[in-house]
């Protein structure tokens, strides 16, 4: 948006506004589609009301990037329990990666209950729970691995670093 709008707080806050806005459209979108319009119209509000949400939507950071991630994987988990289908829960998987390469392990505090609610809503069976967790799994593992790789891969005394550690350490 900067290199559209040119340097500005409007240009940089704009993405942040606009994830904001996103994200409320997303809960309505899945608690809609459970519970009503009613329903759904009730949880955007409690998410654009909310004041912490209202901050985070209106600074600089990555947590307005972490929470639409997070909202697209409930709602794709709602869409994998509603069909059982292992391509859903591959694309919960997608959007719990991108929220590692987001904000590292901060995501990962959904996956428990994203993967309970599979396994108590889901008409499945056991055997097949597993294997749709597990491609899950590989799905979110392929989604963030692939920056992890490229960090561990370049030798420190390379001329170009990737992001603030000198040593070039994704443990650093």
């Amino acid at each position: 948006s900067v290199r559209v709008l040119g340097l500005s707080s409007f240009a940089i806050l704009l993405p942040q506004a606009l994830m904001g806005v996103a994200t409320v459209g997303v809960v309505y979108a899945t608690v809609k589609r459970q519970f009503g319009a009613a329903a759904g119209l009730i949880g955007g509000a409690v998410v654009a009301l909310t004041p912490v949400a209202a901050l985070m939507f209106t600074f600089n950071n990555p947590d307005a990037l972490l929470t639409l991630l997070m909202a697209l994987g409930a709602w794709a988990t709602v869409k994998a329990i509603e069909q059982a289908s292992p391509k859903w829960m591959m694309v919960v998987g997608v959007f719990i990666g991108l929220g590692f390469l987001t904000k590292t392990l901060q995501v990962l505090l959904v996956v428990p209950f994203f993967g309970l609610a599979y396994l108590v809503a889901a008409p499945t069976t056991l055997r097949r729970w597993i294997v749709h967790s597990l491609l899950a799994v590989g799905a979110m593992v392929l989604s963030a691995g692939w920056r992890v790789a490229i960090v561990v891969l370049i030798p420190a005394s390379s001329p170009s670093p990737i992001g603030c550690s000198q040593t070039i350490s994704v443990l650093v």
